[in-house]
Parts: structure tokens; C-alpha cells; sequence
């Protein structure tokens, strides 16, 4: 099973990672041995008793966090509401599956839509779908299927969803426990997919007529964009070797081929990883 604690701080690397990234590389001459001041942290508890919680968003002091079992939390001035989102599938039980990504409409303001990544079954099938969700009073409804039968498995479903600098959907999807085809371009599975806010294709994607914006990926479930712009990801490794990456449209980065430190010509090592498990 996976050091989640380990996993905690690898998140929190990426962070520093980024804002390294922003401000600059330190000068190369300084003595390993100078001291780093350490960052302050401070927390707070916003709700408690939660249902597997996986995504979260934020807008005008109101959070919005999935359960993996389905419900939509609202938390705002100090009070949770659980919001039952009534979706045209039934959500899927298998390991790691459900309610996953959930992103806000740039334009939630005015049409209350927002976006949503679930895993669900069919004839006893596991598939993962892209939806258009809409806030009514009383639910999140499902308004709009925008990509379905993305690969699935018994893990490895990938699932978070960010808006880019440019207002296209990004969607990480993962291999789905089919390793090998985390290289086939055909297979949405192990990818980092792009896609216009109404569905579409965009015109400058890599590979014409392909939502693949970026591919040879295991299992990716991080996305985060520094302030030249510049998109950085993080996803689960094999047995450890958790990554991060600078993603590039187009580019391979590696798996199954390679991790770790290892490199192949054509395809791109990780920035950072956690090595393996102690």
C-alpha cells in the first residue's frame, strides 16, 4: 500500500517546486550548508465527517468539495450542505472510482454550470465520462455528456479536471491498469487530454483530430499552472517513484518505458521524484 504520508509531503514539494519555478533558480555559487528559513503553516478545520473527499474548488468564499460517493459539499460561512448530483449513470464501486474532478464554469456566476469526471459502470463495464453539471436549488444535474467511455479499470482512473490559462478543459485520465497503452495515441487512457469548454477538439491540440494533449502517463491526478504559465503535473508511480513534470503539448513522458531517473531518447524524465519507498 502506498506511504500516503509520503505522498502528503510530495505534494507539498510540488508546491515548492512551482514557486521556485516563478521566482527563479538560486545562485549556483551559494554553499549547500546556508541555512533555509522554513515556511510558516497555518490550518484550519472548514468541515469534518466528509465521505471520501477528492476535489475541491472555491468561489466567493463558498467551497465545493466532491465525495467520491457522489454528493457535492458547499461549505459557506461555517456551514456544510450536502448536494446530491443527480447523474445519468450510476457511479462505480470499484477501488479509487466515483465522483472524481470538479471544476467551475469560468462563467459559473451567470449559468451555474460546472464541470464534472466520474466513473461509472455499464453492463458490467467501468468507463470514465467528462460532464456538463448545472446548480439548480435543490441538485447539481448532469445537463451535457462531453467525452465518455474514457478507459477505466479496477484503478488508475486518473480524474482531475483544471481550466488553463487559455480557458481550455484539461483532463488527466489514467492507464487504467493497461500499462502499454499508456503509449498508443489511440487509447485516451494514460493521457493528459485538452478540450474546449463546449467539448470540442481545439485547433492547436498536437495531434490533429485527438484530445491527447500529452501522453505516456500511469496514473496522473495533479495539475497547476506557475505564473509564466508554464503546466506542471504530479501522478502516482509504480511502488513509489510519484513524479512531477513539466507538461509540454505533445510530448511523451515515458511510462511504462521509464521512471524514475532512467531516460530513453524521445521520452521526457521527470523534474522531480520520490524515489522509492522507505
Amino acid at each position: 500500500m502506498r506511504n500516503r504520508n509520503s505522498w502528503f509531503l510530495f505534494v507539498i514539494g510540488l508546491s515548492l517546486l512551482l514557486s521556485a519555478c516563478s521566482m527563479g533558480q538560486p545562485d549556483e555559487q551559494q554553499e549547500e550548508s546556508e541555512s533555509v528559513s522554513k515556511p510558516s503553516v497555518e490550518s484550519n478545520v472548514i468541515a469534518q465527517n466528509l465521505s471520501i473527499p477528492w476535489s475541491i474548488q472555491k468561489l466567493d468564499g463558498v467551497f465545493y468539495i466532491t465525495q467520491r460517493t457522489g454528493d457535492i459539499i458547499e461549505i459557506k460561512d461555517g456551514r456544510k450542505s450536502v448536494v446530491k448530483t443527480n447523474l445519468s449513470m450510476p457511479l462505480s464501486k470499484r477501488p479509487e472510482a466515483g465522483l472524481l474532478g470538479f471544476v467551475l464554469h469560468p462563467d459559473f456566476k451567470t449559468n451555474q454550470q460546472a464541470y464534472a469526471y466520474y466513473t461509472y459502470d455499464d453492463s458490467g463495464d467501468p468507463y470514465n465520462r467528462v460532464v456538463l453539471l448545472k446548480r439548480t436549488e435543490n441538485e447539481w444535474s448532469e445537463e451535457k455528456v462531453l467525452l465518455d467511455e474514457i478507459p477505466s479499470g479496477q484503478y488508475h482512473h486518473g480524474g482531475r479536471l483544471e481550466i488553463g490559462p487559455e480557458n481550455n478543459l484539461y483532463i488527466t485520465a489514467g492507464d487504467a491498469t493497461q500499462q502499454d497503452k499508456a503509449q498508443d495515441l489511440s487509447f485516451l487512457g494514460g493521457k493528459i487530454l485538452r478540450m474546449n469548454l463546449d467539448g470540442g477538439i481545439p485547433d492547436d491540440n498536437p495531434f490533429k483530430d485527438s484530445y491527447v494533449y500529452s501522453y505516456g502517463h500511469r496514473n496522473p491526478q495533479g495539475l497547476a499552472w506557475n505564473e509564466a504559465g508554464e503546466l506542471y503535473e504530479t501522478e502516482h508511480g509504480p511502488n513509489g517513484y510519484d513524479e512531477v513534470n513539466r507538461i509540454e503539448a505533445g510530448n511523451n513522458y515515458g511510462w511504462p518505458k521509464i521512471t524514475g531517473n532512467e531516460k530513453q531518447e524521445s521520452l521526457i524524465s521527470p523534474l522531480a521524484h520520490s524515489g522509492e519507498p522507505s
